[in-house]
């Protein structure tokens, strides 16, 4: 597991105990939490996995983005923010705990392990190659869009980014992944963009051309 996924849980996990603070009606009806489990349902099902198999995956990348526009109001920022939640694909993370040196288990979601395996499974896998599973990427795809695109810049997408170089000093045992750069740079360009045009959709930058012009991939695309 690469240190640049257990920064961004962090942050995730920051921005929704702040979303706990809010009213309990606004917890009913408007946590962002209630629509992550709408979308995870909508992966899981027949229905999506359907069209992932007729329309290929970087198509499928761009209707999960729809659906949470659709359940989320159309409100961008909340709805690359549900993306980012939607497609986790670890149950749980461990952080070690510095000098003390235990890891203490994080648990990311709520689904039954039958659930989990059954969405994690029909998320889009094939996205920078077709014979590379890349499933994990769409985390740290999605999760950059929303802070680049929340923040206008990439400055805080990059600074996650630079702590992974620092990594040993947080005492998270972080890992370098040159693919999960690759997608959190990727992500980070589609959040920008979204701001000249709000109708821009994730499979515009997850196309080769646009993949070799943002990184000196160890891989080729197919």
């Amino acid at each position: 597991m690469s240190g640049l996924f257990k920064l961004n849980i962090l942050t995730l996990l920051l921005s929704f105990s702040i979303a706990q603070s809010q009213s309990i009606f606004n917890t009913l009806l408007k946590n962002k939490i209630f629509y992550v489990h709408q979308l995870r349902n909508f992966i899981r099902s027949e229905e999506f996995k359907e069209l992932k198999n007729k329309l290929g995956d970087l198509n499928a990348i761009d209707i999960i983005y729809k659906k949470s526009l659709v359940l989320c109001d159309y409100n961008i920022k909340d709805a690359l923010f549900v993306c980012a939640l939607a497609t986790l694909d670890h149950r749980k993370i461990n952080f070690k705990l510095p000098l003390l040196g235990f890891k203490i288990p994080i648990f990311l979601t709520s689904e039954s392990e039958e659930q989990f395996f059954k969405r994690t499974s029909n998320l889009p896998s094939h996205i920078f190659s077709n014979t590379i599973d890349d499933r994990d990427k769409l985390q740290h795809f999605f999760f950059s869009a929303y802070l680049t695109y929340t923040n206008e810049g990439r400055a805080s997408a990059d600074k996650i980014g630079l702590l992974v170089e620092e990594g040993e000093k947080l005492g998270l045992n972080l890992v370098r992944d040159e693919r999960d750069i690759l997608a959190n740079r990727l992500g980070q360009n589609f959040g920008l963009y979204l701001h000249k045009n709000p109708l821009a959709l994730p499979s515009r930058f997850l196309q080769p051309d646009s993949i070799k012009q943002n990184f000196n991939l160890p891989f080729k695309p197919e």
